[in-house]
């Protein structure tokens, strides 16, 4: 049996991994760099629910679909920055409130929009995502 220290410490170690992970998967997606997002992706990979955002209708099981959607929203938006506002790490899981500003390709439109996303990690890899942006975004975003 671990010490409880021992398990202290494993815990520690995993959240801290967890949440540079996140960091580093935010920032490359900042700076457009879908390749580098795709490494912490598990082969088995699930993204069960994503806002309307997206374009992309959930869910998508495993790496490959992820890859295709993940691509697809690098053509559609461009995605300036995120500010990460707070992420809580319980275990495996963490959640992560975060202001996203962008532009949508197509139209050049600029935007802002606050998101929730949770995650589900293995092993220092992404094996569960879903992404909620705020509902009044939607208005904001189609509009003229």
């Amino acid at each position: 049996m671990l010490a409880a220290e021992t398990l202290r410490r494993i815990g520690v170690i995993d959240r801290d991994l967890i949440e540079q992970r996140i960091r580093r998967l935010y920032d490359c997606w900042a700076h457009g760099d879908v390749e580098a997002m795709i490494e912490y992706l598990a082969p088995d990979v699930v993204f069960p629910a994503l806002g309307f955002w997206t374009g992309t209708k959930p869910p998508l099981y495993g790496r490959n679909q992820a890859i295709r959607a993940m691509r697809q929203w690098a053509e559609t938006f461009e995605n300036i920055t995120s500010v990460l506002h707070e992420i809580i790490i319980d275990g495996d899981r963490a959640v992560v409130h975060r202001t996203g500003v962008g532009r949508l390709r197509n139209s050049g439109r600029r935007y802002q929009c606050d998101f929730i996303a949770f995650f589900r990690f293995r092993d220092g890899l992404i094996v569960e995502y879903s992404d909620y942006p705020d509902a009044a975004w939607s208005k904001v975003a189609v509009s003229a």
